[in-house]
């Protein structure tokens, strides 16, 4: 059963699942899709004439979020791309997330079980990852990644093309210009890795034995008289091999922005 309130303005091209409760002056424009049981607060508008907004099961879409609004980049011609919405994730008041653009291969995608506070930007092209939680105001420039179960704090800033890893914390209106690596608790005006996030990784069910491995690996990293290519060689020398190792390894080593560092 769906239950929209006379006020709002449906599109002819939406698709909606049964559940799906959507409130006063809702505005659904162009190609949308919403999965079941979720719910649309009021002035609430998704999509746009061009695009496609997919949406899925048991989300929260609260009053005055923009959903698949054009890409803010000047090479937009109008073009056919996507935002994509997982399940169970809550989208705060004012929150914007725009549609893919051509040029970063045509997906916004947001993961399940994500909090996207009041008045976040996730531009075009982002990746935000599954549990991923960004507090109010923080705005992600076009093309970043951050992977699943980060904590961004209030005011962050996001430039372009930066990654923040799994499991890392970014402190309140940190300003990250350089990969993050996982595991890690960053501050400062321009954002720098000070500590291992012990809280998230005991959060994450991590065993004692797997949390050690991954201080020992952040302890290396942390060392300023090593190159990355030294800290990556030493890690694989003293730390245990085990998936979180690998990841932190890949992580280093794929680095296209430069890793944030003292």
């Amino acid at each position: 059963m769906l239950n929209i309130h006379p006020t709002a303005i449906i599109s002819d091209d939406a698709t909606i699942e049964p559940g799906t409760k959507i409130g006063p002056y809702v505005v659904i424009t162009g190609k949308v899709s919403i999965g079941p049981n979720t719910v649309i607060e009021s002035h609430v508008k998704l999509g746009s004439t061009y695009g496609e907004v997919l949406i899925g099961a048991s989300n929260h879409i609260q009053s005055g979020a923009m959903l698949g609004g054009p890409p803010q980049e000047w090479g937009y011609k109008d073009s056919y791309t996507k935002l994509i919405l997982g399940d169970h994730t809550r989208i705060g008041e004012g929150a914007t997330l725009n549609l893919g653009s051509e040029k970063g291969g045509g997906v916004t995608k947001v993961g399940d079980k994500a909090f996207i506070m009041a008045y976040a930007h996730v531009a075009h092209d982002c990746q935000v990852g599954d549990g991923v939680v960004l507090t109010n105001l923080t705005q992600l420039a076009g093309h970043s990644i951050i992977e699943k179960n980060a904590i961004i704090g209030g005011c962050c800033v996001i430039t372009q093309f930066v990654r923040v890893g799994e499991y890392s914390f970014l402190a309140i209106g940190t300003h990250a210009n350089k990969d993050i690596p996982p595991y890690t608790v960053a501050d400062g005006h321009w954002a720098i890795p000070r500590a291992l996030n012990k809280v998230g990784l005991k959060r994450a069910g991590l065993s004692e034995q797997q949390r050690r491995n991954v201080d020992r690996a952040i302890r290396i990293f942390l060392k300023k008289s090593l190159t990355i290519p030294e800290v990556i060689a030493q890690i694989e020398i003293d730390c245990l091999p085990d998936d979180q190792i690998s990841h932190l390894i890949d992580f280093l080593s794929s680095s296209k922005q430069g890793v944030a560092r003292r």
